[in-house]
């Protein structure tokens, strides 16, 4: 039977916590039954659902700087002003077109960005891996 002590999820009867694999902080990483050894990977906090006070559409998110919801275009500082746009996955920058392509919001639930032009989030090509971004089906890991 799990109970939290302090700041671990325990075991009692085997002496053993939740632990993240490996200590590293990767989307997707197992949770498994380990040894206590006190480490940051295995130490949590409990959120109930009735006190975690998200931002409601229109809202700011003051972690992210974004405002919830509303429609934006990302513009870039360079003399030509371009926007943002999506040029088959990539982005690139375009002359402002009032394109779909060129318009965006944060998504609260899975604290992406998101176009209006197919819902798919900024991602970073091979998982992270390449330079290159792109939008891609939501998968909330910001490499």
């Amino acid at each position: 039977m799990f109970r939290m002590k302090g700041e671990f999820l325990t075991i009692e009867k085997e002496n053993k916590v939740a632990d993240v694999q490996s200590g590293l902080d990767n989307e997707n990483r197992n949770v498994l039954i380990w040894a206590k050894h006190g480490k940051i990977n295995q130490q949590w906090d409990i959120v109930y659902v009735s006190d975690w006070d998200e931002p409601k559409k229109g809202e700011l998110n003051a972690d992210f700087g974004l405002y919830v919801d509303r429609d934006f275009h990302v513009e870039s500082q360079m003399a030509g002003k371009k926007f943002i746009d999506i040029l088959g996955r990539n982005l690139v920058i375009k002359t402002p077109n009032g394109r779909k392509t060129q318009l965006f919001y944060f998504h609260q639930p899975t604290r992406t960005i998101k176009t209006r032009n197919n819902n798919q989030s900024f991602d970073i090509v091979s998982s992270g891996r390449g330079p290159n971004m792109q939008v891609y089906s939501t998968n909330s890991g910001w490499w």
